[in-house]
């Protein structure tokens, strides 16, 4: 801090400070005040944040989100619709996030953004760069094990880097120790996004946040407690500290407003900034009167406990009567083997899609263009092991027949692939061990190969299963045939992908026999043969392809 307090600048405002690196269709990269975002529609519109890290990308829409769902949300669908077809000017935003800049000051004498009420006088001091979810542990720098992830990344942060820095941290945060709390969805929770097209205006970055802003109705559908008294910004009161031999307790849904699912700070720190007069960010090479190297913290900050529903994030439940927890990325990354939970319902209602997802057929025909994001970090306990992220199309369903069909098409398609996965994951450790139970090592990425080659060949089985629907309303069940056609697809892509893991070549150094058992168990279960052939196509509720009797070698599939 400077000797007079008057050569100190005045505080950093996340509302009216221009902070947020921004890209424009033209190429050029601009930082403006989150107010500026529909600057420019329609000549040089914004279409991404520009940030140098993904995982600060991700939060960066989810900043805007929040900030559009808390000050600005619509009233029903109707004024969604109005700001969807007109999006509002930059000064209409301007007036809506002004009555909450109060909460945004990141720095200065008073309530600071995401930082404890208590200055945390005499608290442990760490370097800027841990608030990095993907920084080096203690542990990893005493062992001098920073393979990857190297030490000392950024250690001196502008205010606008170190902003996102711990909006990031409080969304994503793991497990950080003894009494240092995850985020309000756990640690590296998934964030799944509706994101589309302007029928004018094309893509813009107002398309990649107005179709995830909340109504009226959605927020107080959410609510547990009085919207009146419940509050949405934690740092605006003493932290609910969670240490139980203090009198700390968790916090539940009912003890906050529903808006602090976007705003949770589950951590007690507070930055301590330096007055520099000019210095070079180390993370973004942005010049800032200002420099934040160092942080204060200290343990047992809000504990949220179960039961939250955050509208961006997909939910399960480990029991139909068991509270919903949220959906967390896994190794392997984004593939359709996930769609049941995140696009779609799944049969048995124990996963659920987002709620911004679950609403969205209700504006879909406002923007028919529109895809599905998805990313968040892969986290194993307090380790980072890959931020993972992904668009794909979204498929229209207007009529709910057609809708309910395709759905029963994703969930029945996918469950047979799951099962052509572990038989094919089984065939190539029959084929190269004795006991395959004991094989040593990790084989699942023979199935996320498997899922990646058939993955297309999933959408196309979509689209035909959509274009059935719509023809053959009436039928039975008029995804059948779209069932039948995925099955030679996945045989012929399992049997290929024996063939590479499991070669003949060389089988004079295995078991022939082996080898030979563990390929035709396969075939035959691909056809519908034996217990797991049967299990197979009940999976995907179509008759099998056995033609011959039980005891005959049957023909292998192309």
């Amino acid at each position: 801090m400077p000797s007079s307090p008057t050569s100190y600048p005045a505080a950093f405002n996340l509302i009216h400070r221009p902070w947020l690196p921004v890209r424009r269709r033209s190429g050029a990269i601009e930082r403006i005040s989150p107010w500026q975002i529909t600057a420019g529609l329609e000549d040089d519109p914004f279409l991404s944040f520009a940030w140098p890290r993904p995982d600060f990308n991700g939060a960066a829409h989810e900043f805007m989100i929040g900030l559009l769902t808390t000050a600005a949300f619509p009233e029903d669908n109707a004024a969604w619709r109005d700001w969807w077809l007109a999006p509002p000017s930059p000064e209409e935003l301007k007036h809506r996030f002004s009555q909450v800049a109060h909460a945004f000051d990141l720095d200065g004498p008073g309530h600071r953004f995401l930082q404890d009420l208590d200055a945390l006088e005499g608290a442990d001091s760490k370097s800027a760069t841990t608030l990095l979810i993907d920084a080096p542990g203690a542990q990893t720098l005493r062992n001098n094990a920073d393979l990857f992830v190297k030490r000392s990344g950024a250690a001196t942060l502008s205010r606008a880097a170190a902003a996102m820095a711990l909006f990031t941290l409080s969304c994503y945060a793991p497990s950080g120790g003894a009494g240092h709390r995850t985020s309000l969805r756990g640690g590296g929770p998934m964030t799944t996004l509706i994101v589309t097209s302007h029928p004018k205006l094309g893509d813009t970055l107002w398309g990649r946040l107005w179709p995830n802003v909340e109504t009226r109705g959605q927020i107080a559908n959410r609510a547990i407690s009085s919207l009146d008294s419940a509050p949405i910004f934690p740092w605006l009161i003493a932290t609910r500290t969670s240490n139980s031999k203090r009198g700390g307790r968790s916090t539940t849904p009912a003890d906050v407003h529903p808006l602090q699912v976007y705003w949770g700070m589950p951590r007690r720190i507070r930055l301590e900034f330096q007055y520099v007069g000019s210095q070079h960010c180390e993370l973004t090479d942005a010049d800032d009167q200002v420099v934040v190297a160092s942080y204060r913290t200290k343990n047992y900050g809000t504990n949220y406990s179960e039961g939250f529903e955050h509208p961006l994030t997909p939910h399960y439940r480990q029991k139909p009567d068991s509270p919903k927890l949220p959906v967390h990325p896994n190794p392997g990354g984004i593939s359709y083997r996930l769609w049941p939970g995140l696009l779609v319902e799944t049969d048995g209602k124990q996963r659920d899609p987002a709620p911004v997802v679950r609403a969205w057929p209700d504006r879909a025909h406002h923007a028919p263009d529109a895809r599905f994001a998805v990313f968040g970090y892969d986290m194993d306990n307090m380790k980072a092991r890959a931020w993972v992220e992904k668009e794909i199309p979204l498929w229209r369903f207007d009529d709910p027949d057609i809708r309910e069909w395709c759905t029963h098409f994703v969930n029945l398609g996918i469950a047979g692939a799951n099962t052509v996965a572990r038989l094919l994951t089984g065939a190539v450790k029959g084929a190269l061990h004795e006991r395959p139970k004991e094989a040593p090592g990790d084989y699942s990425f023979i199935a996320e190969r498997f899922y990646r080659s058939t993955e297309g060949a999933f959408q196309s089985a979509l689209d035909v299963a959509l274009a059935l629907a719509k023809e053959n309303p009436d039928a039975d069940d008029p995804t059948a045939e779209a069932r039948e056609r995925w099955v030679p697809v996945m045989a012929s892509a399992a049997l290929r992908l024996f063939d590479e893991y499991a070669p003949d070549y060389g089988l004079e150094d295995r078991n022939m026999h082996r080898h030979v058992k563990a390929r035709f168990l396969l075939v035959s279960a691909l056809r519908g043969q034996g217990k797991a052939g049967k299990a197979l196509f009940e999976d995907l509720n179509i008759p099998s392809l056995v033609t011959t009797p039980q005891n005959a070698r049957p023909q292998e599939a192309a």
